[in-house]
């Protein structure tokens, strides 16, 4: 499976893959790898559809995609930003969130990008599953967010991970040829047409050029105008000053001059979030971090936190009318 595989190694002048306290049971190294650079454990569902296959059900009136910050690594049950946001615009909302994806994975399960895959024998056999030996990125992984529905030359089936990456048809048939890295589109229902919440790039977002060009190719994907675009977190080790300080506002800043009617900086609103009468808040904010009170570990806001970032989505999209 892991022949020529794509995997983006972090620069090692700023930090290492973002991790959690929470983890999952890793199959290969490559899963350790994965599973380091967002935190551990699936992503949750807020109150609303129940998940199809791994994918987007249909019939939720808003959708957030995103990594760990999306999924609930550092919330308490029930207090994910996702869940929060659904019990504050009393709306469903489908939690689209898988630990340590990087943009173009997201994207991928979007289907802004489609992820590209070479089969063993560059064939979908006539049953049963496929491995898949090369891919441009990775949908799937052992986080999440389980087998993605979609169509691949024409066949449908859905896109699992299984100590490896594998397709399987719906439906016995005739073998097809598939030539080498094509396109895997996932499953859209109707998530194109209603509100759309990007939280992604905050495991590459040393990358800046990927992440931009991921949000626009899923922003793209949309049928509607009805999208908001969240700035990313700098972790409580990344102050003023640091290279990856540096790069997490200068990718925020291009973000809001691209989208200056769809984006929020939750990083700003977490700094001004801060408790003038707690010390460590206090050095926070003069460091311009998030503040410990509103943090779970270095990375993840707490139930506070993420209160924050869905009070402020409620509201624009209220304000909005949407």
């Amino acid at each position: 499976m892991w022949p020529g595989i794509n995997v983006r190694f972090h620069n090692p002048l700023v930090r290492h893959p973002r991790s959690s306290t929470v983890g999952a049971t890793a199959t290969s190294t490559l899963v350790v790898f994965l599973a380091a650079c967002g935190g551990g454990g699936a992503g949750s569902t807020a109150p609303g559809p129940s998940p199809g296959p791994g994918g987007y059900p249909g019939g939720a009136e808003i959708i957030v995609w995103g990594d760990s910050w999306t999924s609930g690594i550092g919330a308490s049950n029930g207090n994910s930003f996702p869940e929060q946001l659904a019990a504050l615009t009393g709306r469903s909302v489908f939690n689209a969130g898988v630990s340590g994806q990087t943009s173009d994975q997201i994207v991928a399960r979007q289907g802004g990008v489609p992820a590209r895959l070479t089969l063993q024998n560059d064939a979908i056999p006539d049953s049963g599953p496929v491995t898949i030996e090369d891919q441009s990125t990775i949908p799937v992984t052992a986080e999440g967010p389980g087998p993605l529905p979609g169509t691949l030359s024409g066949v449908h089936g859905t896109l699992s991970f299984v100590s490896g990456l594998l397709f399987i048809r719906d439906l016995p048939g005739t073998s097809v040829t598939v030539p080498a890295l094509s396109p895997f589109n996932p499953d859209a229902f109707d998530s194109r047409t209603v509100i759309n919440v990007f939280w992604i790039g905050g495991n590459n977002f040393f990358n800046p050029d990927q992440v931009k060009a991921d949000i626009a190719s899923a922003v793209g994907f949309l049928l509607t105008s009805n999208f908001v675009v969240l700035g990313i977190l700098n972790a409580g080790s990344e102050p003023a000053g640091t290279a990856s300080y540096n790069e997490v506002i200068q990718l925020n800043a291009d973000l809001a001059a691209t989208y200056p009617d769809n984006f929020i900086d939750v990083r700003s609103i977490l700094v001004q979030g801060y408790d003038a009468s707690n010390p460590a808040d206090v050095l926070d904010y003069a460091n311009d971090v998030p503040p410990t009170s509103l943090r779970n570990d270095d990375q993840h806001p707490n139930d506070v936190g993420y209160s924050l970032a869905a009070a402020h989505v409620a509201t624009f999209i209220q304000v909005r009318g949407w």
